[in-house]
């Protein structure tokens, strides 16, 4: 009988270990062939001072990738397209692991991706946390430099559906 329930606690730990939060392109249809108006705000580098631009955003779903047109009317040369893959079998979005999905109240959809890059010339954990629903959609990310404890927020996008 200790033989079995060993057995058991052992296999329920592997499962728990080997567990991975996945996402799939059906958690963004909300989002597909959508119009947004928002904000970014940023820290600039130089003075740590934020700064916040006016932005608007189209996003599509292609396949296993979202996609994105981000236009600043101040800063036109700023625009940008991008296209981010759902990877590894819906454990990493583009090349950030993601580390956790969740669904809040009024339908908001929670994801966390983490990846290891430089900031400001420094190897950091970088952080994005991902919410959206059929009405607002924001990225915030956090920068955690290696040689410290603490998370300070790098930039964030804001965005209301239009």
């Amino acid at each position: 009988m200790k033989t079995i329930v060993s057995i058991m606690i052992s296999l329920c730990v592997l499962s728990t270990v080997n567990a991975q939060t996945k996402i799939e392109i059906s958690d963004f249809e909300i989002l597909n062939n959508s119009k947004w108006i928002g904000t970014l705000m940023y820290k600039n580098y130089s003075d740590g001072k934020e700064v916040t631009l006016q932005t608007t955003m189209t996003i599509y779903l292609k396949k296993n990738s979202v996609i994105t047109e981000i236009k600043f009317p101040a800063e036109p040369k700023a625009n940008s397209n991008n296209s981010v893959k759902i990877r590894k079998k819906g454990t990493y979005f583009g090349d950030e692991k993601v580390i956790k999905k969740e669904y809040l109240k009024n339908g908001i959809i929670k994801i966390i991706t983490f990846y290891i890059g430089n900031d400001n010339g420094k190897k950091a954990k970088m952080y994005n946390t991902y919410l959206f629903n059929k009405n607002s959609f924001s990225i915030t990310k956090e920068v955690e430099y290696i040689d410290s404890k603490e998370k300070l927020i790098r930039n964030k996008q804001t965005y209301k559906r239009i």
